[in-house]
């Protein structure tokens, strides 16, 4: 069996109740629900939450539900914890756990599914969502108490961006493992890991209200195409 387990607490600290803020006609985390049912690829869709406001409002989609602790919620805990304790809370025999998340409406149904058959290859041990930077983060640089900091060699700022590597970032979309590895290893970015690659303009965070807007701007432009 393969469970999709999307992460839903009660707090948002940056961005508040974005999960269940209205986007585009729905609360966020329908969007999350309705990619993960669109991709077919699992047997079980398991919402684990903290909050039972949360599990009154979502009743309505049929899914299934876990009460997590309210400590797992905490910062200091990482997603290893969390699934760890909801795959210990389902009886079934469990082969392969997606750990999915509410904010993301511009993830397609189509990364989960190459998700899911990168990691059915065995080669690795997770397999997650990831992006290259718009920008070098090689010249990149940060403010210290009103000046100026590189981040790496100040030589850098004298390179041209097409001599340095392209790097990139976890997207925050989602993470596939066996449950097996989900319930003995923690998560790292290693050669045991690999990722599925979403395009810079559909991985946007969600943590301030110029992201709502701009993530809002890109979703309305996609569903004009019927992506």
């Amino acid at each position: 069996m393969n469970v999709g387990i999307l992460l839903a607490k009660e707090s948002s600290t940056r961005l508040e109740n974005k999960n269940f803020r209205n986007f585009n006609g729905k609360p966020m985390i329908a969007w999350a629900i309705e990619t993960a049912k669109k991709s077919k690829v699992f047997d079980k869709i398991i919402i684990a939450t903290d909050s039972d406001k949360i599990l009154k409002k979502l009743k309505r989609y049929n899914l299934d539900f876990i009460k997590r602790p309210k400590k797992l919620s905490k910062e200091e805990y990482g997603i290893d914890e969390v699934m760890k304790y909801c795959l210990s809370t389902v009886y079934e025999k469990v082969d392969y756990a997606c750990c999915l998340f509410p904010c993301a409406p511009l993830l397609s149904h189509k990364d989960i599914v190459k998700g899911f058959s990168k990691i059915k290859t065995n080669e690795y041990k997770y397999v997650f969502a990831a992006s290259n930077y718009s920008h070098s983060i090689e010249k990149s640089f940060k403010i210290i108490k009103g000046e100026i900091k590189m981040n790496f060699s100040k030589k850098n700022s004298q390179i041209s961006s097409k001599f340095f590597p392209k790097n990139y970032h976890d997207s925050g979309y989602f993470y596939w493992a066996k449950a097996s590895t989900w319930k003995n290893n923690f998560f790292m970015y290693n050669s045991k890991s690999s990722f599925i690659e979403i395009p810079n303009w559909r991985a946007q965070d969600l943590d301030t209200k110029d992201d709502w807007k701009k993530v809002d701007l890109i979703f309305k432009s996609l569903n004009k195409k019927k992506w």
